[in-house]
């Protein structure tokens, strides 16, 4: 008996010295500045009569991103920045698994909240050829003005009710999907002033987290170990 507890605590050490070896698996991927398979455009409300508009540039490493909702009360208006993760069409998403936060760091002027959207491909309901299909992740997020850094955790994000009733999907598939990540999207928030030109300056952003898989193999080996001694403690019980 006292020979396989040797044994046991044996597995055990050898098994913290290679938990404690491992490098953290840490994940990483920067939306701003742009990686070589990403492509950042604006849109804005115009293509479907309106007359919103959104242009983007680059000063001084920044990107700049400026917009000015019509102020025709009656009619919808709309504008944003989008990244496309997959400019190809060929489904070659982010595997975003891992991620728990998105770091953005950015200035504003004259806007007072944004909403920040994920949109995943969902193989029960995507359908590649109608944007809206994707499943959307969104967060709405207060700024303060001016310069500061944004962290939210990828938790906070969630599904709106609407793309249920849009999609005709039932509420209960509630999966993100975040191994599927297809668009990155920032828009200015629900009330935002119309008639007024608001700009976002992006310094950085980045989506980061980390692995919790070799954690969980040496728990899991662990609990085998703690298995295996009562096994044995009970059977020479009897």
């Amino acid at each position: 008996m006292k020979k396989l507890y040797l044994i046991l605590g044996g597995l055990s050490a050898i098994a913290l010295i290679i938990y404690a070896l491992i490098p953290n698996r840490e994940f990483r991927e920067s939306l701003y500045p742009i990686s070589e398979s990403t492509i950042v455009s604006t849109y804005d409300d115009q293509s479907d009569g309106g007359t919103s508009s959104a242009g983007l540039s680059i000063v001084d490493s920044t990107l700049l991103f400026k917009c000015k909702l019509h102020n025709n009360q009656d009619k919808p208006a709309w504008c944003g920045l989008i990244w496309d993760l997959d400019p190809e069409g060929k489904k070659n998403y982010q595997n975003w698994t891992f991620v728990d936060s998105l770091i953005l760091n950015i200035s504003s002027q004259n806007i007072n909240e944004i909403i920040i959207k994920v949109w995943t491909f969902d193989p029960d309901v995507t359908n590649p050829e109608k944007k809206n299909s994707f499943r959307p992740l969104i967060k709405e997020w207060v700024l303060k003005g001016g310069v500061e850094r944004i962290a939210i955790p990828m938790e906070a994000l969630y599904i709106p009710t609407f793309w249920y009733e849009q999609n005709n999907v039932d509420k209960k598939l509630k999966q993100k999907h975040q191994e599927t990540v297809a668009r990155f999207e920032i828009t200015p928030g629900w009330n935002v002033s119309r008639d007024l030109e608001f700009s976002i300056s992006i310094q950085s952003i980045e989506v980061k987290g980390l692995s919790n898989l070799a954690f969980g193999v040496i728990l899991f080996f662990f609990l085998v170990i703690v298995s295996i001694a009562i096994g044995f403690r009970q059977k020479n019980k009897k």
